[in-house]
């Protein structure tokens, strides 16, 4: 996912130290703890150590906890490629090596991760229930070799349409974007459910790559949808920009699952904050490494969700927020 970026001057100092060592990183110690990263995007460890891209702000967080690259932990990172069919064979690379811990921030590549062994510690942001998909026993108790932090909630799906119909108290019909490889979670079925409880129809218009998503906005336009909805993925979040251009160009007001959609101009979007939760891994990684297993640490929840506004999208699409709604935004960008 796409977190904030944050600049933290003592880590500036060490990547402008350390880009030798960052080539150097297979041979560190066999006593150097090893942390295995498994990127979605393509890896860019010099871009994490300065605290941007997909694990910036969790080495950010180790940063914190006082652990150095190549004196108190090392790194070995391997990308899917931004394909979810490349992450089982990143996840398997990184158990072959092996690792001390596998970190990730997605759903599918925790699965990946939890396919790839039952071992190695696991720690990992995930969009789904990770009691239903078999990850943990409990949130409290997970057990086994996974935990990390879960932003699932059923409810999180009629809280982001009851925000649209806010924003348009006529609205009728939602085209929703779903990519069909995450198809065993939850998230369409809430949608359905929620919209069903508020009276709304919904056009579901699968998305598997960023090619099909200029037809699949047509479908939904041609449909009556008079509102879009971006449902949890990667994919779809890599092409927010993207999806954020036809919205605007077919006049549909967007609602999605990240703050990022709304900076590169969707209309609003209901979320947690994902650096926060990117830096949170590193308390379970920095516990992890000093001995407690993973099954015994719980699995955490935000209690927290930010709103974001872009009044910008509002005036091209002839929008006027109410002002109940901008009184509830976290985040307005102008």
């Amino acid at each position: 996912m796409k977190p904030k970026r944050r600049h933290y001057l003592y880590l500036a100092v060490a990547v402008a130290m350390s880009f030798p060592a960052i080539a150097a990183a297979q041979q560190a110690s066999a006593k150097t703890p090893r942390i295995g990263v498994l990127a979605w995007w393509p890896c860019n460890m010099a871009g994490y150590l300065a605290g941007s891209g997909e694990f910036g702000s969790f080495i950010s967080g180790l940063g914190e906890l006082g652990y150095k690259l190549n004196e108190t932990v090392s790194f070995e990172c391997r990308s899917a490629g931004k394909h979810n069919n490349g992450l089982p064979a990143a996840a398997t690379e990184l158990v072959q090596l092996p690792v001390d811990v596998i970190v990730t921030m997605s759903h599918p590549a925790g699965q990946a991760a939890h396919e790839a062994t039952n071992t190695i510690p696991i720690v990992s942001i995930v969009s789904g229930n990770p009691v239903a998909t078999g990850f943990v026993h409990s949130l409290a108790k997970p057990g086994g070799n996974f935990t990390g932090i879960s932003y699932y909630a059923s409810e999180l799906a009629a809280k982001r349409l009851e925000l649209l119909m806010e924003a348009m108290p006529e609205l009728a019909t939602v085209g929703v974007l779903a990519n069909p490889v995450v198809s065993h979670l939850n998230f369409e079925r809430d949608t359905k459910d929620a919209a069903n409880r508020l009276g709304i129809a919904v056009s579901i218009q699968h998305v598997g790559e960023p090619e099909e998503l200029d037809a699949a906005v047509e479908r939904m336009d041609a449909a009556g949808a008079q509102a879009l909805f971006v449902l949890p993925d990667m994919m779809l979040a890599d092409q927010s920009s993207r999806i954020a251009t036809l919205a605007i160009g077919h006049r549909l007001p967007t609602m999605a699952w990240g703050s990022w959609y709304v900076a590169d101009g969707c209309l609003m979007a209901y979320s947690a904050d994902y650096g926060k939760m990117q830096h949170r891994l590193a308390f379970y990684v920095d516990r992890i490494l000093k001995g407690t297993k993973p099954g015994e640490l719980p699995i955490e929840q935000p209690t927290k969700f930010n709103l974001s506004v872009n009044l910008k999208t509002a005036k091209a699409l002839g929008i006027e927020l109410p002002q109940t709604l901008l009184l509830m935004a976290d985040e307005v960008v102008e």
